[in-house]
């Protein structure tokens, strides 16, 4: 595939390197002039000139001049453009006789973003829009490098959000729209992509696809979507067709991305560690690992110590062991042999043109990414179209839409964790020996008795991690095709009626072939083989390879039929609105099967007895099961809906809007009003700066909005019937046999989620567009939200989950856009601000104090109490340490404790700390966009504040055990007088497991999470026939990216770690690209 990629883009470039080669010898003629600025005449510096339906663009200069080079005779028109002022169209015949002056005048109604908003069912003028809309245009959504769409919306839309702590970039809990809509359900917003709903994963969508994206923020701009829309929707367009000459655009851009850092983490030093494990071998902790006839693996510290113990080594042996165990590091060699600088490369061409009866759209791309670990990669194939026909004299529109995308993920190392825990690798082993020779590392199992069976016939049971590097033999290979096509029909010139369809099918085929090259496959034949009688070796789980394999195929049907109206009485009432009903089938399957002893050249497998008990090589006295994680599983969901949405404006001052929209779907099944959900909206506009009343000549434009309505949230693991799931034979341990267990009991009252909205907004723009923006509040109470309920236990149902639950959300968004400059240097501003608060305000089922407590992350599942944010951070309040033993002190009574199991059993809310959210309350960014002749700067500084993290810190419960913990240990409590400069408890004598969660979950280690980052920096220069001739293409753009770029402030400055990236440091990165337009 990528040959023929690579020679298909070679091809379409000479080619059209070769047709301007010949146009270039060809005469040239020219379309010229001046852009003014009305009533002052001063030259418009910075405009942007364009032949329409071409992608031939410039600049105009310090005079306001401009020049295109054209190579033949021909009539076209000119679009002139610049930010604040009024787009004009200029009609001009080549040659040009004389030089075109053309004057622009002041826009009022200009705010800098896209003005026509795309809801999915229709397009919505911003002058007329009542409801909370944010639109991203191309160049905004291109301004960021990244193969996947979704992360471009962060830090440039408003009142949306990424859940940094929310877990793995696949999280259905990672972006938030104006808050949390629910507690249990679906989290993620409505993805609508060309005017459907998106049922794919949103890594398959390429971005140079894009066209414009547009956020629906509250219910009247949501609530067409009805009970899918609680969340907020994103409607995404691909781009389209136009009438005129082919427009080519070539893109392709590297990001390099740096190297994970294994270091970000505070570890303990090694040294130290060593010591601690020589200090618990002298105190007999190790003798039950030792003795254990489970053949526990030891460390290789505690190894060389039981050899000098037993006289094998001499002392001196045994210390030089432990010195190059304290200077080595095992984090050194995994970064040195594991990791490398991901890079991602990404390459598009689209191409577009049309008649006046034909318009078409073609694009196809082309991502390949290399992981940072070393073996893993992943690529994208992208490849759609679009085309639009009108027939019947321009009365009936007909359109077709094709889409393929193929992604594959191989999987090819499986990097360790460092730990001392198994299957893990201890933090000092070493992975290579000074000659280069792989060293093994302890695994499961003690060297000493992994020697002693060596000659028996078993498989190598040593684990030479660095053998495994690109040989876990995973490939995950996605295949997914939509098909869109619509009729309109256009009864009247303001009267059509449409229906569309669309199909969506994703086939899904992970393949993991686990050779006997892995450790984890050796293993797990060598703990099910045994000795007979006759001192034979019998093999329980035959040699050869364990081949998982699991397909999983969905689809869905989408119809819509709907009714269009869009009638102007006179030029005082304008009338549009829409009604239809829509229908959805979705299925998925899916089935996962192991297979033992796979051959992969034959491609066959043998039999395995997965009802039988055996004993373990290792410890013959325990009995096991072979693992068999075959089964299968899958869903059914249909839905049903109908929608009326209607708008009224007025002498262009007044506008009132209306939706409604009734779903309805087969997981509500015993009554119909629960079953079908009425959900509505309506907004009023007022436009004051039309009014005849309106002197504030400071103000150019100013606009007032007010809306109400509801939208709906559905929780599709509940149902009102009693369901089961199936669990494979491996889950049963006695039968292993298939079985089923209740998911949900009987729920007939089981009913939709519903969010009801109140949102106000002002619109403005102030003199010469120095300043503009909207200012935005809403109200949001979720109500009937699915939650948790205690049930008598005679029931069999300890917990029964349904609508028990409510919540409210209050927030602000500030959206301004400042023009610093407009003349030489073009200087724009914009500003980001959003602020939330959000409130469980009825939930039935309270959960322990130590719940609440642990729920420090911010991240899912929630656990809610009344009175407070769904994610808020609690302590036990802290009396500081004991400064005669560096005990952690808490209270009882009021009164300073060390007694930590009666201080846990006392906690109540009356005596445990609320420190606030556990997610950002405010956030925003401050973008500043530099444009001087062909060049164009920009970087975004971002923020959040008003939310609290917990920090980690030393476990000695762990390290007592002979596991290594955080730096901490080193500003421990060591003497008095300690005290007054650490809250770091001192190293107890003893196990104290609940003294450890006492100071884990203390006020001393609650932090502010509060924090400002210059997140990115692009830097751009456009090259175009005005100042090059002798270019093959029309203009050409190359581009720098730089992101996440460092912290520039932090309230919690001696903290090493990034606030809203606890785990994993996030990684800088820098990109270089090139688009070319033809």
């Amino acid at each position: 595939m990528k040959k023929i990629l690579s020679k298909f883009c070679l091809t379409c470039i000479i080619s059209i390197i070769l047709s301007a080669s010949v146009l270039a010898q060809e005469q040239s003629n020219r379309a010229y002039g001046t852009v003014l600025i009305s009533g002052t005449e001063e030259p418009l510096i910075g405009a942007t000139v364009k032949i329409k339906n071409r992608n031939i663009v410039v600049i105009t200069d310090q005079e306001g001049k401009f020049n295109f080079p054209i190579n033949r005779e021909e009539e076209i028109t000119l679009e002139i453009s610049f930010i604040g002022f009024v787009k004009r169209e200029i009609n001009t015949k080549l040659p040009q006789e004389n030089e075109l002056i053309i004057y622009l005048e002041e826009d009022n109604l200009n705010l800098g973003e896209v003005q026509v908003f795309a809801t999915g069912y229709q397009e919505i003028p911003k002058e007329r829009a009542t409801g909370s809309f944010v639109g991203l245009d191309q160049e905004l959504i291109s301004r960021r490098v990244s193969t996947n769409l979704i992360d471009r919306l962060e830090d440039v839309t408003s009142g949306l959000i990424f859940n940094r702590n929310s877990g793995a970039a696949s999280s259905n809990d990672r972006i938030s729209i104006r808050g949390r809509g629910t507690i249990f359900s679906e989290t993620s917003p409505l993805i609508i992509l060309d005017n459907f709903p998106y049922d794919g994963p949103l890594e398959n969508i390429n971005p140079n696809d894009i066209e414009s994206i547009t956020v629906l923020r509250d219910a009247a701009a949501a609530s067409i979507w009805g009970a899918r829309a609680g969340n907020g929707v994103i409607v995404i367009t691909t781009k389209s067709g136009q009438e005129g000459k082919t427009n080519i655009t070539f893109t392709s851009n590297t990001n390099i991305i740096e190297a994970p850092n294994l270091f970000y983490r505070p570890q303990m030093n090694i040294g130290d560690f060593v010591e601690m494990e020589r200090t618990l071998f002298q105190r007999n902790f190790y003798n039950a690992q030792e003795n254990s006839i489970a053949q526990n693996a030891l460390s290789p510290v505690v190894e060389t110590l039981i050899a000098h113990r037993n006289g094998l080594i001499s002392e001196q042996e045994a210390n030089q062991m432990l010195n190059a165990f304290s200077n080595q590091d095992v984090r050194n060699d995994l970064s040195r042999f594991y990791q490398r600088s991901a890079v991602q490369q990404q390459t598009a061409l689209n191409i577009t043109g049309g008649t006046a009866r034909r318009t078409y759209a073609f694009s196809l791309g082309y991502d390949n990414n290399l992981s940072s670990e070393i073996g893993n990669k992943n690529d994208r194939v992208t490849i759609s179209q679009r085309t639009n026909w009108k027939l019947l004299n321009d009365k009936l529109d007909f359109n077709l839409g094709l889409n393929y995308i193929r992604r594959s993920i191989t999987t090819g190392t499986n990097m360790p964790t460092v730990s001392t825990i198994a299957p893990y690798v201890f933090p000092y082993s070493q992975l290579r020996d000074q000659n280069g020779n792989v060293l093994p590392v302890i695994q499961n199992f003690s060297q000493r008795f992994i020697n002693s069976v060596a000659n028996q016939g078993l498989l190598d049971w040593q684990y030479f991690l660095l053998d495994e590097i690109g040989q876990f033999g995973e490939n995950n290979i996605q295949n997914e095709i939509r098909i869109t096509t619509g009729l309109k029909y256009n009864i009247r010139p303001w009267l059509s009626i449409e229906s569309s369809y669309q199909y969506w099918t994703n086939s899904t085929q992970n393949d993991h072939i686990q050779s006997t090259a892995l450790f984890q496959t050796r293993d797990l034949i060598n703990r099910f083989s045994q000795v007979d009688a006759n001192g034979d070796l019998l093999r329980n789980i035959p040699e050869g390879s364990i081949y998982d394999l699991s397909i999983q195929n969905a689809f869905s049907h989408t119809f819509r039929n709907q009714l269009r109206l869009n009638k102007s009485f006179g030029n005082k009432l304008d009338l549009n609105g829409l009604i239809g009903n829509e229908i959805k089938d979705f299925q998925s399957l899916g089935n996962s099967i192991r297979y033992y002893g796979y051959n992969d050249d034959l491609g066959i497998s043998q039999s395995i007895n997965f009802l039988g008990r055996f004993p373990q090589f290792q410890n013959p006295g325990s009995l096991g099961t072979i693992p068999n994680p075959s089964g299968h599983n899958g869903a059914i969901d249909r839905f049903i809906s109908y929608y009326a949405n209607v708008g009224l404006t007025y002498n262009d001052k007044y506008t009132w809007t209306f939706s409604a929209r009734q779903d309805a779907s087969n997981l509500f099944g015993v009554d119909v009003n629960l079953r079908a959900v009425p959900l509505w909206s309506s907004g009023l506009a007022w436009n004051i700066s039309e009014e005849n009343f309106f002197n504030w000549d400071f103000f150019s434009f100013l606009k007032l909005r007010a809306t109400f309505g509801s939208n709906g949230n559905i929780n599709r693991s509940l149902s009102a019937f009693t369901t089961s799931g199936i669990l494979g034979a491996g889950s049963n341990q006695l039968t292993r046999i298939p079985f089923s267990t209740i998911r949900n009991p009987p729920n007939a009252n089981l009913r939709w989620e519903v969010n009801n909205v109140l949102n106000f907004g002002i619109d403005f723009d102030l003199k010469n567009d120095v300043l503009s923006g909207s200012i935005e509040t809403y109200f949001k109470n979720g109500n009937d939200l699915i939650g948790d309920s205690f049930f008598p236990a005679a029931t069999g149902v300890t917990s029964f989950r349904g609508n028990f639950a409510n919540t409210s959300t209050n927030g602000v968004d500030l959206m301004l856009t400042s023009n610093n400059l407009k003349r030489g240097i073009v200087w724009k501003t914009t500003y980001l601000l959003s602020w939330v608060k959000e409130k469980v305000t009825g939930y039935e089922n309270e959960a322990t104090i130590i719940s609440y407590l642990n729920n420090a992350a911010g991240n899912g599942p929630a656990t809610p109490r009344e009175g407070f944010p769904l994610f808020s951070l609690y302590s036990i309040p802290d009396a500081g340490l004991d400064p005669n033993t560096g005990e952690p002190r808490g209270f009882i009574n009021g009164e300073p404790s060390t007694n930590y199991t009666g201080i846990i059993s006392n906690l109540s809310f009356d005596n445990v700390n609320y420190h606030g959210p556990a997610r950002p309350t405010a956030f925003g960014s401050i973008r500043n966009d530099f444009y001087w002749q062909n060049f164009n700067l920009s970087f975004n500084v971002t923020y959040r504040t008003g939310y609290f993290y917990r920090d980690f810190s030393v476990n000695y419960d762990e390290l007592l055990r002979g596991r290594i913990t955080h730096a901490d240990f080193n500003q421990r409590w060591q003497e008095p007088g300690d005290e007054l400069t650490t809250n770091v408890p001192a190293l107890p004598t003893t196990l104290n497991p609940t003294r450890d969660v006492f100071y884990r979950l203390s006020e001393s280690l609650v932090r502010k999470g509060d924090h400002v980052r210059l997140q990115d920096i692009r830097l751009g220069y456009t090259f175009n026939k005005t100042r090059i001739k002798s270019l093959p293409f029309e203009s050409a753009e190359i581009y720098t990216y730089v992101n996440n770029v460092g912290i520039l402030w932090k309230a919690e400055k001696n903290d090493p770690l990034d606030p809203d990236f606890r785990v994993n440091q996030p990684l800088r990165s820098i990109a270089a690209g090139l688009r070319i337009n033809f």
